[in-house]
């Protein structure tokens, strides 16, 4: 199970039974406790060079700092992943830092430069594999206490843990994941179209019934837009709507955007295995005549993965 990270993408076929051991799992009728598993199969050290997806991340909240750590280095949350994208490397650092600081947004950049390397060199370093395999989910604690590591390299090696009790991880690792990410993003960026150069958004949904919506935003000078959306379900009735969008919830969209890097999710590595039989993407359409599709179903961390539902939900429910 994945905590508050990705959506756990766990492949049927390669899980038995006879690969699970159940390390500990409630009595019988009991209402929450914790359950918790061992995959036999995971490996605790990895032989692959080529990391192909990075995802970590660890709270600290109930743990106190030693007097010699730094102020800039006491970590109370950490999330980051690093995604391959068609024209570069998509990073995502959410951090905080000290008690009683707020969630800042978290940093999204696409860059120019192959982090994976290093980040294998990151993984040997801190040894992130010794815990390979092992779940543990306690029922009802009011917070999420631990965090949940999913690392993949191109030969199918997989690192893939979590715990929601305690940390997973060091302060010592998390600092240096921190500080291979603040690094990697202050490299050169790959250049994305801009928010404002958007004249339309067009959605589109194919369902395994036959069924189908399509919705068309255009974007008008005032800074207002028309949703023209058509659809067909169960039956064979086609249904068409045409609304105005005002000039706030545009802002709102082109925010969205910015924020959750939509622009930069083009050619991301798709959830595996797939859970819906209904295909989804956005293309946007700008004024220099280019355009760019991004889908629903990537591999993101649950802090930027509501990107695309946000502009979803404007052109198919509000309008």
């Amino acid at each position: 199970m994945f905590l508050f990270g990705r959506k756990k993408d766990e492949d049927p076929d390669t899980v038995t039974d006879d690969d699970i051991i159940v390390v500990h799992k409630p009595p019988p009728n009991a209402c929450g406790g914790t359950y918790a598993t061992q995959r036999k199969s995971a490996p605790t050290e990895i032989e692959s060079e080529d990391m192909v997806s990075f995802f970590a991340e660890c709270s600290f909240r109930v743990c106190s700092f030693s007097d010699e750590i730094s102020e800039d280095e006491r970590i109370t949350f950490i999330s980051a992943s690093a995604e391959k994208a068609a024209k570069g490397t998509l990073l995502v650092l959410d951090k905080s830092i000290g008690y009683g600081s707020e969630r800042s947004r978290p940093q999204c950049v696409l860059i120019k430069e192959d982090i994976f390397p290093r980040l294998v060199q990151l993984v040997r370093e801190q040894q992130l594999a010794k815990g390979n395999g092992y779940h543990s989910n306690t029922a009802g604690l009011p917070e999420n206490f631990g965090g949940s590591v999913d690392i993949r390299f191109s030969s199918g090696e997989r690192i893939d843990y979590s715990n929601n009790q305690c940390p997973i991880f060091g302060l010592d690792t998390a600092i240096a994941i921190a500080n291979v990410f603040d690094t990697a993003m202050q490299g050169e960026k790959v250049p994305l179209p801009d928010v404002k150069d958007i004249e339309k958004i067009v959605y589109d949904e194919e369902r395994e019934n036959g069924g189908f919506t399509k919705a068309t935003l255009t974007l008008l000078p005032d800074g207002t837009g028309t949703n023209a959306k058509t659809s067909r379900y169960e039956d064979e009735k086609v249904y068409e709507s045409e609304k105005p969008v005002d000039a706030e919830t545009i802002l709102k969209m082109k925010q969205n955007i910015t924020n959750c890097l939509l622009f930069a999710w083009e050619g991301l590595p798709k959830r595996e295995p797939v859970i819906s039989n209904v295909s989804k993407k956005l293309t946007f359409l700008f004024k220099d005549g280019s355009e760019l599709t991004v889908h629903d179903n990537c591999r993101l961390p649950y802090s930027i993965s509501n990107g695309f539902f946000n502009i979803e939900l404007e052109m198919t429910t509000k309008h």
